[in-house]
């Protein structure tokens, strides 16, 4: 069994921009994803800019993530951007993880509202296949309360790896999370104050599918 871990960032869409087809608040912009093995370890990574159809990334989601429209622009859409994903993890038998079930939702979302209709998409999306290890994580810990990937990280003495709200360092970080706790299933959480934060992440947590992909398979 191999575990692929998932993280998507989201623009913003304009009320003024929404309609009867299309009338979410956020669509994805890029897919980040790491691929694990049976025993959590990196096997593979993939990242992907996606266009948006009806969002834009305005100043402040440029600031939060990095990506430009311009990287976006000429991007493969959702429903080939999955499409590409799944052809990379080929025929291994996987589940996919993510932190809340936020990404999940955003692309069933898209997926409906844009007719995506492809039997590969639709084995990916089945919800057994889904692990949400932010339930999972406060559940094994008995939190009062969901946290943050960031304060995660912090709580189980984790140094992250590259940037928050970059959908690849994103998965990356949490399968790293989910490698330690899996791997050591008595470790206890340590104390951890949270550092001031200017923004908050609106997604769970790239150049184009051609001029903008950046994959590695080991």
């Amino acid at each position: 069994m191999f575990y692929l871990v998932i993280d998507l960032e989201m623009c913003r869409v304009p009320r003024d921009y929404r309609n009867k087809a299309y009338h979410y608040a956020y669509e994805t912009i890029q897919i980040g994803a790491v691929l694990l093995n049976e025993e959590f370890k990196q096997v593979g990574t993939i990242r992907e800019y996606v266009h948006p159809e009806h969002g834009v990334i305005d100043p402040f989601i440029e600031r939060l993530t990095g990506i430009k429209n311009s990287q976006v622009k000429k991007a493969a859409r959702i429903g080939e951007a999955l499409v590409h994903m799944i052809d990379w993890i080929g025929d291994r038998e996987y589940k996919v993880y993510a932190w809340s079930e936020s990404d999940r939702n955003q692309l069933l979302h898209e997926i409906t509202a844009k007719q995506i209709t492809d039997e590969s998409v639709d084995a990916f999306m089945i919800e057994d296949r889904w692990v949400d290890y932010q339930m999972v994580f406060s559940q094994r810990f008995q939190l009062t309360r969901r946290i943050s990937l960031e304060e995660a990280l912090g709580r189980a003495d984790i140094d992250p790896k590259g940037k928050f709200h970059d959908g690849m360092d994103d998965a990356v970080n949490t399968g790293l999370l989910i490698e330690k706790l899996e791997m050591n299933p008595d470790y206890q959480l340590i104390s951890y104050e949270m550092p001031e934060k200017l923004s908050e992440h609106i997604g769970s947590t790239l150049g184009e599918l051609f001029a903008g992909l950046n994959l590695k398979l080991a």
